[in-house]
């Protein structure tokens, strides 16, 4: 039997793999030829509900019926919703913001650069920007991917609290993001927001993130260990979580805006203030006390 369970894992990957590739090879032809990043969160994020969905018709296709009430029906429905709110989320910011900055670099400076040789080596950096956001996202929603090779796999008490660990950081992420917006909105904001859940993490958005990931590869790990999944795909299942937190942690997330921050304010009291009572990252008893005042 343990072969041919665990034929089943490599289809579901590879399909969901084949249709990330696919949305993010449409979103870098349109951004090259357009010369506009404002996809670029559009497709990156929206490729994981792609991923989910080609992987459960993949299974479908090998194994049969799926299971509405199975682990692979709730990763599957918590991924959509978080690629469609995030992705959403991203391409509504980027259009009232007019860009983000960090993608400036991948693209000529004037209509007088060269093609491949000038600063931005456009168009092939782009590529490559492009290129590893379509690995990010096969990485990182692997759970999903692979739980769809398992579609009648019992829901387990600690798979059922491993999804509500998914869910309260898709929360947390969703609160963080929407307070976050009304707070820029606001005419008169300082440089810094510090209301509701950021009064508990300076980056709560991304420990939200973090905490999704974490409960979907908690999740997954279980029902694949009884499935007798290969080593691989329990080894990406956990490669989720641990990617999630090193770019958000201290790649491309907290790193840069910490960065944009002390530049701002480093000669600031009340900034100095902000620093020692809330924390970089991860909550503590205290901040989370001062976020519930």
């Amino acid at each position: 039997v343990m072969p041919v369970v665990s034929a089943v894992f490599a289809p579901c990957f590879s399909a969901a793999s084949k249709t990330i590739l696919a949305v993010n090879l449409v979103g870098f032809t349109i951004t090259a030829v357009t010369q506009t990043h404002k996809i670029t969160d559009l497709c990156g994020v929206g490729a994981f509900a792609a991923g989910a969905l080609s992987s459960r018709l993949a299974s479908s296709a090998s194994v049969g019926a799926l299971s509405l009430s199975s682990p692979s029906t709730l990763a599957t429905s918590l991924v959509a919703v978080w690629s469609a709110r995030l992705s959403g989320y991203l391409f509504r910011r980027v259009c009232v913001v007019g860009e983000d900055k960090r993608l400036r670099q991948f693209f000529p400076e004037d209509e007088n650069e060269p093609m491949f040789t000038g600063p931005s080596k456009f168009p092939i950096n782009l590529a490559g920007f492009w290129s590893i956001q379509a690995t990010w996202a096969a990485v990182v929603g692997a759970p999903a991917y692979l739980l769809a090779a398992v579609p009648s796999a019992a829901l387990t008490m600690p798979t059922t609290i491993a999804f509500g660990i998914a869910a309260a950081g898709l929360v947390l992420e969703t609160v963080a993001d929407y307070q976050k917006s009304k707070w820029y909105a606001q005419k008169n904001r300082k440089g810094y927001c510090e209301t509701g859940v950021w009064k508990m993490s300076r980056h709560p958005n991304y420990v939200g993130e973090v905490m999704f990931w974490s409960g979907m590869a908690a999740a997954a790990l279980s029902p694949l260990m009884a499935a007798n999944a290969p080593a691989w795909s329990l080894g990406i299942c956990l490669a989720s979580p641990m990617l999630t937190y090193t770019l958000v942690r201290h790649v491309s997330g907290v790193p840069m805006l910490e960065d944009s921050l002390t530049k701002k304010f480093n000669g600031d009291a009340d900034f100095q203030q902000y620093l020692r009572d809330v924390p970089i990252f991860w909550p503590t008893p205290a901040s989370i006390q001062r976020a519930l005042v």
